[in-house]
């Protein structure tokens, strides 16, 4: 009777349990249809959100220090993360038992890399060689025909690509040969975006990049507090009230961060010359968009702040690329994000959590700047079209002056001679004229 009564109460337990299990299944599941964030237990929740914050900040710091150091630390921090991304993403589509049939497909991919990098940055390489007379006279046929020299390298690679193809992996390769190309055109091309955004001014490359990081960090914040409606499948932590509480944030910082970096100058010149840093004294015409101007209040919006500081209030001043900054504040809240997305997508299709471990809290590189190089391609676009000012500078001419072979240099120089003579001229018998 009491084995009985035992069996019947251990039967008894184990259906309550299987039954609670199912209650919590079917609440999950419920949840997920409903797009409500399922809960993470609490200790791994904190635990991750310590080790998240510790690495965000000495990222920034970082990040910051690189910035100090100024254009050409940049530069190779650019690239840096160019060549680390790419080896992340290209990773993703490798077979280690058919690259192993395969010897040379890692080797193409690395020459196919070097192949866009040496297109994209052979005019700077060749600019900076000058320096180097010696090096510069051998390398001359090189650089100064760097685009054909480039193509021709990539026709190469792709003779190359071609001669490897083997029965049995024709798919496999030509899946590699794809996957290859797109992460050339996601990563190194977009990336040169950012390199361009420098020679703007280093305001250009660190503002977008600011608002993403910060998009980053309170969408985190807000979604980690405050979230409850899942925003998209692809990211089931990423919360709605994460996504517009980020994006208030975002458009505030970029107002206020902008007003704080256009008084300085080593900002918003374009740099004349890399090894310029934090330190130096550098000076320029500023682009007038950081010029404070005044703008007259609307009449309502005069009387609230007449009344709420005790004064007549009728203008503010501002600078025009504050407003400018809230056009691509806005992209970073709402469009940047999807980039993210994207990279999700993109992981999920490969059934893993993050690109890498180089992170703690974070993941792989990729996963921290899967937005940056498309918010770098559109800051690029949107100053070329509304900002930049088409004017040609003595420092732009003397730098195509330079890149001329000798016997050009000397034919332009007479022709700005005889021009000058001829001007002087002019003006000697214009004032003798006038003293008669």
């Amino acid at each position: 009777m009491g084995q009985v009564s035992k069996k019947s109460s251990s039967q008894g337990l184990r259906q309550r349990k299987s039954l609670g299990a199912s209650a919590n299944e079917a609440s999950a599941a419920s949840g997920a249809a409903s797009g409500i964030v399922p809960p993470e237990d609490s200790t791994k929740k904190w635990r991750n959100w310590r080790q998240r914050t510790t690495f965000t900040f000495l990222m920034i710091g970082g990040f910051f220090t690189v910035i100090a150091l100024g254009p050409l630390s940049i530069m190779l921090m650019v690239l840096c993360l160019q060549v680390l991304i790419y080896r992340e993403v290209i990773a993703l589509s490798s077979v280690p038992k058919k690259e192993r049939d395969l010897p040379w497909s890692r080797a193409m991919n690395a020459y196919f890399l070097g192949c866009l990098e040496f297109y994209l940055y052979g005019h700077n390489i060749h600019r900076a060689l000058k320096k180097h007379m010696w090096l510069e006279a051998h390398l001359q046929p090189v650089f100064a025909h760097h685009v054909f020299v480039s193509f021709c390298a990539y026709l190469v690679g792709f003779v190359w690509f071609v001669g490897t193809l083997r029965k049995g992996y024709y798919r496999f390769q030509m899946g590699q040969f794809a996957w290859t190309h797109m992460a050339l055109a996601l990563v190194v091309i977009q990336s040169q975006f950012m390199i361009e955004n420098i020679f703007e001014g280093i305001f250009w490359f660190l503002l977008p990049i600011a608002l993403v990081i910060v998009n980053d960090i309170f969408a985190y914040v807000f979604g980690f507090f405050f979230g409850r409606h899942q925003l998209i499948e692809l990211s089931p932590k990423k919360t709605w009230e994460g996504y517009i509480g980020g994006g208030l944030t975002t458009m505030l910082f970029g107002f206020v961060f902008t007003a704080l970096l256009s008084d300085w100058k080593f900002m918003v010149c374009p740099p004349p010359n890399l090894h310029m840093t934090a330190f130096s004294a550098v000076q320029c015409d500023v682009n007038p968009v950081f010029v404070p101007r005044d703008y007259r209040l609307p009449a309502a919006v005069s009387a609230v702040l007449s009344a709420a500081l005790h004064r007549t209030v009728t203008t503010v001043t501002i600078r025009p690329v504050q407003f400018h900054s809230l056009a691509i504040s806005a992209f970073a809240s709402l469009i940047a994000p999807f980039g993210g997305f994207f990279a999700s997508g993109v992981k999920r299709a490969f059934n893993i959590k993050d690109f890498g471990n180089s992170i703690p809290g974070h993941g792989g590189v990729t996963d921290r700047f899967d937005c940056q190089f498309f918010m770098a391609a559109f800051s690029h676009t949107y100053y070329s079209s509304f900002i930049r000012v088409s004017t040609v500078t003595a420092s732009a001419l003397f730098s195509s002056f330079l890149a001329l072979d000798t016997a050009k240099q000397l034919e332009l120089y007479q022709s700005v001679q005889e021009y000058l003579r001829a001007a002087g001229s002019l003006a000697a018998g214009a004032a003798a004229e006038a003293a008669q």
